[in-house]
Protein backbone atom coordinates (compact mmCIF):
# COMPACT_ATOMS: atom_id res chain seq x y z
CA UNK A 1 0.00 0.00 0.00
CA UNK A 2 1.34 3.66 -0.87
CA UNK A 3 1.04 6.57 1.37
CA UNK A 4 0.97 10.11 -0.15
CA UNK A 5 1.67 13.39 1.17
CA UNK A 6 -0.07 16.15 -0.30
CA UNK A 7 2.06 19.63 -0.28
CA UNK A 8 0.91 22.98 -1.34
CA UNK A 9 3.39 24.68 -3.28
CA UNK A 10 3.65 28.38 -1.84
CA UNK A 11 0.27 27.70 -0.29
CA UNK A 12 -2.93 27.14 -3.35
CA UNK A 13 -1.65 29.55 -5.64
CA UNK A 14 -4.05 28.02 -7.95
CA UNK A 15 -6.79 30.04 -6.15
CA UNK A 16 -5.03 32.85 -3.62
CA UNK A 17 -1.94 34.70 -4.46
CA UNK A 18 0.75 32.66 -3.78
CA UNK A 19 3.17 32.84 -0.79
CA UNK A 20 0.19 34.89 0.86
CA UNK A 21 -1.39 34.25 4.00
CA UNK A 22 -4.91 33.75 2.08
CA UNK A 23 -2.96 31.64 0.09
CA UNK A 24 -1.27 29.45 3.30
CA UNK A 25 -5.13 29.36 4.58
CA UNK A 26 -6.92 28.32 1.58
CA UNK A 27 -4.48 25.51 1.60
CA UNK A 28 -5.27 23.94 4.59
CA UNK A 29 -9.10 24.06 3.63
CA UNK A 30 -8.56 22.00 0.85
CA UNK A 31 -6.57 19.61 2.83
CA UNK A 32 -2.87 19.65 2.23
CA UNK A 33 -0.15 18.46 4.52
CA UNK A 34 2.56 20.56 4.07
CA UNK A 35 2.86 23.99 2.71
CA UNK A 36 6.37 24.86 1.44
CA UNK A 37 7.30 28.49 1.01
CA UNK A 38 10.68 30.14 0.46
CA UNK A 39 12.22 32.96 2.77
CA UNK A 40 14.82 34.99 2.19
CA UNK A 41 16.37 37.58 4.03
CA UNK A 42 16.48 41.81 3.23
CA UNK A 43 18.91 43.91 3.21
CA UNK A 44 18.08 45.13 6.63
CA UNK A 45 18.31 41.53 7.70
CA UNK A 46 14.02 40.96 7.44
CA UNK A 47 12.96 37.30 6.68
CA UNK A 48 10.57 37.62 4.31
CA UNK A 49 8.20 35.09 2.47
CA UNK A 50 9.28 35.40 -1.62
CA UNK A 51 9.97 32.69 -3.85
CA UNK A 52 11.81 34.74 -6.49
CA UNK A 53 15.19 36.41 -5.66
CA UNK A 54 13.42 39.64 -6.79
CA UNK A 55 10.36 41.38 -6.77
CA UNK A 56 9.92 41.74 -10.60
CA UNK A 57 6.83 38.87 -11.08
CA UNK A 58 4.73 39.18 -8.21
CA UNK A 59 4.85 42.57 -7.31
CA UNK A 60 4.74 46.60 -9.18
CA UNK A 61 8.61 46.38 -8.24
CA UNK A 62 11.72 45.49 -9.62
CA UNK A 63 14.98 44.61 -7.60
CA UNK A 64 16.61 41.51 -5.86
CA UNK A 65 15.23 40.77 -2.54
CA UNK A 66 18.21 41.15 -0.66
CA UNK A 67 18.85 45.15 -2.17
CA UNK A 68 15.91 46.26 -0.16
CA UNK A 69 14.90 47.88 2.86
CA UNK A 70 12.18 46.44 4.43
CA UNK A 71 11.33 49.17 6.94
Amino acid sequence: MYYFEIVGHRGAPGQAPENTLLSFERAMQIGVDWIEFDVRRSRDGVLVVIHDETVDRTTDGSGRVRDMGFS
